[in-house]
């Protein structure tokens, strides 16, 4: 086993952290647009950042993509992917569809924007602030899934060589409208994540 990988109690404390965070996300959704979220059960794995590209690449019916970047002790990337579907049911939802037809891009782009925040706020924050950690976030960012693609590719051996992939989909009862997050730490913040991961375990 690499210093990088995740030995069985850290990776167990780390799904029990992140189905907390997930949850919180979740559920602050839920409130947003007053309608039942589903989630799947959050997935996290070490990956090599070549893997990283062919894994998002397999990524079906992607139509935007949030990226965000947060600093602390332990920095990463978090990003939302957006599905195809159901983007006029949640602007009803969320109150958009006065101004939907007016300005659709500009429309969209907040409201994929308040959802993003929502999801980022309510899972990333909760799994730091369960490990001791303050975060600061940089301005969300709006491309494409083959933009995203290229983007971490360039960055490969300057920022990336493994990724501690960190995936959870969330989708509503209504409208067919689906949102994936995932939350990556580069090689050094892995490190950072197990020392803080053994101090988390030693309090409980």
């Amino acid at each position: 086993m690499s210093e990088r990988e995740l030995d069985e109690v850290q990776r167990d404390a780390l799904q029990e952290i992140a189905n907390i965070g997930m949850g919180q996300a979740g559920a602050a959704l839920a409130r947003l647009l007053d309608t039942f979220v589903t989630l799947s059960v959050p997935d996290s794995k070490l990956i090599d950042v070549a893997e990283l590209s062919r894994y998002l690449s397999t990524q079906q019916g992607i139509a935007r993509v949030v990226r965000q970047s947060f600093q602390s002790n332990i920095s990463g990337e978090a990003i939302v992917m957006f599905g195809l579907d159901g983007y006029r049911e949640l602007s009803e939802l969320m109150g958009y569809e006065d101004g939907y037809a007016a300005d659709a891009a500009q429309s969209e782009n907040e409201m994929l924007s308040d959802i993003a925040s929502v999801l980022v706020g309510g899972c990333v924050q909760s799994v730091f602030e369960q490990l001791g950690c303050t975060l600061m976030f940089t301005a969300p960012t709006f491309l494409s899934l083959p933009a995203l693609i290229d983007a971490l590719g360039s960055e490969i051996h300057t920022r990336w060589e493994k990724a501690l992939l960190l995936h959870v989909q969330f989708t509503l009862e209504q409208g067919g409208f689906a949102a994936q997050l995932v939350m990556l730490l580069p090689d050094e913040a892995i490190l950072s994540m197990k020392l803080a991961l053994d101090e988390f375990l030693k309090s409980v």
